[in-house]
């Protein structure tokens, strides 16, 4: 097979990576895609760097082994813990959701003074505060660790309106409009569903979501490698999860934006 007609493998913890497949297909609607969500483990926002480095190779070796051209990481977590460590191990580009979404806020930022939400792992990695100085070492960065947010948008609770995220919300970035960052990381890929809410507390912030600026990092890295497909056709997307099929199917579609169609296959460790 041509390596241009192969597909493009993103994986997840959840669902949340979803949001970036949504872009994905949006730009690039003649590649095929095998999307793998590890929601038998998720999530791994709480778990130690060791175990999340063993998750992360488990979900490359997956990825891997359906010949993939190239891999997003589609999980803040994953690629603030891991990234690095799999560059080392494996032969193929690989593209994460940090480092996009950091150089696009230093680019954005007029007061260069950032903010940054995210899983206790994100923050506590660092990854954000170290990719953003990279590009605007002036910068000032704020982070604040999330720890309810994912939970909420995987039980339904994220429409404008509901009170419940409403008043979590508020708690957390409270403290960051008392440090007026002009600019907001939505530093975890199921935060998309939230944005309505996070712009209404916050209306004068610029919103960096990292689907966005992923898929635009993966469309260069695509052409630098010239790996971009030449098809004509409408690409063709699998999915794979490690835990209930059934209700990655049923609740996917909205983090996807469309309905889940054909069977989602369970992969067993």
């Amino acid at each position: 097979m041509d390596i241009r007609e192969k597909p493009i493998g993103v994986f997840d913890s959840g669902l949340g990576g979803l949001t970036v497949v949504k872009e994905i297909l949006s730009h690039l609607p003649n590649e095929n895609i095998i999307f793998f969500g590890d929601t038998g483990r998720v999530p791994y926002g709480g778990r130690s760097k060791e175990t999340i480095i063993q998750y992360v190779k488990d979900d490359m070796e997956f990825l891997l082994s359906h010949d993939v051209k190239a891999v997003v990481i589609a999980c803040n977590t994953a690629d603030s813990m891991a990234k690095e460590e799999v560059e080392k191990l494996y032969n193929v580009p690989v593209v994460g959701v940090v480092e996009p979404a950091a150089k696009k806020a230093a680019a954005t930022s007029k007061n260069g003074r950032i903010g940054v939400i995210g899983t206790k792992a994100t923050v506590r990695s660092g990854a954000y505060v170290k990719a953003i100085s990279s590009f605007s070492p002036s910068a000032e960065v704020f982070a604040a660790a999330c720890p309810l947010l994912v939970p909420l948008v995987e039980e339904g609770r994220f429409r404008k309106g509901d009170p419940v995220p409403e008043i979590v919300l508020r708690e957390y970035l409270e403290p960051l409009k008392e440090k007026n960052v002009d600019t907001l990381i939505l530093g975890c890929t199921h935060y998309p569903l939230l944005h309505d809410i996070v712009s209404e507390i916050m209306p004068d912030v610029n919103i960096i979501c990292s689907g966005p600026a992923s898929t635009e990092a993966l469309i260069a890295t695509l052409e630098r490698d010239s790996l971009l497909s030449r098809s004509d056709n409408a690409g063709r997307i699998r999915y794979f999860v490690s835990d209930s099929p059934d209700s990655f199917a049923r609740n996917g579609s909205i983090f996807i934006g469309r309905e889940i169609h054909g069977s989602v296959s369970l992969v067993n460790f």
